[in-house]
C-alpha cells in the first residue's frame, strides 16, 4: 500500500510558512528531510543542522529547487558551544527563527541487558540532551528577537510502545515528550508554542537499519520484521517522510497557534492498533 497520490499536490498550494525561517536538525536525510522539503513547500526558508553536511547539502538543494533559501550548518546537537554557533549562523543568514524542529536522533536496536552504558548515554545526548539545548537557544534566541515562535519535538511511538530492543531509544524518546510539555508550561508566556510528534514506522534510513538488527537477533528476514511491525499498525503501509511534514508544518503555522503541550502520534494507528 502506498501514500496517498495526493499528498504532494495538497502541498503544493500551501503558503502557511511563507517567509518564515525554520530550522530542522537532522535534516540531511530520512524524516529531517521530509520535513525540510515539507516545510519549503509551505513556503519557509530552511536551516539545515546535521554532522553530514555532505547529505545534509542534498536537502538544501531540494527546498532551493522549490524556490526557497536553505543553508547547511555542521552542527552536534550534543554539544552545547556547537548549537550555539549553529543558531547565531543561522541568525547571520536568514534572520529571526521562527520554528525549530528537533529531529535529530539515533537508534539502535540492542536488548537491554546487552546494552553498554555508552550506548546509553549515547542514545540520552543525541535524543534528549539534543532536544534540549536545541529548544533552549532557539526559545532564548526567539525571545530576544520578540518572536512568537514554535519548537517542534520529534519524539516516538516507541517513547509509550516501544518493541524489544527499545529500552534506550525509548527511554530517550520518552524524556522528549516530558521535556516538551515543560517547555510549553514556561514558554507560553512569551507566546512560544512547543509540542511533540510521534512518528511510527517510516520510510528512511534509521528504519532500515533498525529493520537489519532486528532481523538478525530473531533470526527472520527484514521484510518479515517489517511485516510483522506492521500489523499492530491499523494502516498496513509505512509513512514518506513528508507525511510526518504535514503535521509539523501545520504546528509551525498560524493555524496550531492555540496547540501547544501536546504530543501527537502520526503512526497509521500503531497506538491504536
Amino acid at each position: 500500500m502506498s501514500a496517498p497520490e495526493t499528498s504532494d499536490r495538497s502541498a503544493q498550494s500551501d503558503t502557511r510558512l511563507r517567509d518564515r525561517h525554520v530550522v530542522v536538525t537532522g535534516g540531511a536525510q530520512g524524516i529531517g528531510r521530509g520535513i525540510a522539503v515539507r516545510c519549503a513547500r509551505a513556503g519557509a526558508d530552511v536551516t539545515v543542522f546535521d554532522l553530514d553536511t555532505e547529505t545534509a547539502a542534498e536537502t538544501a538543494d531540494a527546498v532551493r529547487g522549490l524556490g526557497r533559501e536553505a543553508a547547511v550548518v555542521e552542527v552536534d546537537v550534543a554539544d552545547e558551544a556547537s548549537v550555539d554557533r549553529g543558531v547565531e549562523e543561522a541568525v547571520a543568514t536568514f534572520g529571526p527563527i521562527n520554528g525549530v524542529v528537533n529531529n535529530a536522533g539515533i537508534q539502535r536496536s540492542v536488548p537491554l541487558l546487552e546494552t553498554s552504558e555508552a550506548e546509553w548515554d549515547r542514545h540520552f545526548a543525541v535524543n534528549a540532551k539534543g532536544t534540549f539545548l536545541v529548544a533552549k537557544r532557539v526559545a532564548g534566541q526567539m525571545i530576544a528577537d520578540d518572536v512568537a515562535g514554535s519548537i517542534v519535538n520529534i519524539s516516538s511511538v516507541g517513547a509509550e510502545r516501544p518493541f524489544t530492543g527499545q529500552g534506550a531509544y525509548g527511554a530517550s524518546k520518552a524524556a522528549v515528550l516530558t521535556l516538551t510539555t515543560v517547555l510549553a508550561k514556561e514558554l507560553a508566556e512569551h507566546g512560544i508554542t512547543a509540542n511533540a510528534i510521534k512518528p511510527g514506522t517510516v520510510e528512511t534510513p534509521m528504519v532500515t537499519q533498525w529493520l537489519e538488527e532486528k532481523a538478525a537477533q530473531s533470526g527472520q528476514s527484514p521484510d518479515e520484521v517489517l511485516s510483522e511491525s506492521l500489523s499492530s499498525h491499523i494502516l498496513d503501509r509505512p509513512a514518506q517522510p513528508e507525511e510526518i511534514g504535514h503535521v509539523a508544518v501545520l504546528l509551525l503555522s498560524d493555524e496550531g497557534e492555540w496547540i501547544t503541550g501536546e504530543s501527537i502520534a502520526v503512526d497509521g494507528g500503531y497506538l491504536k492498533g
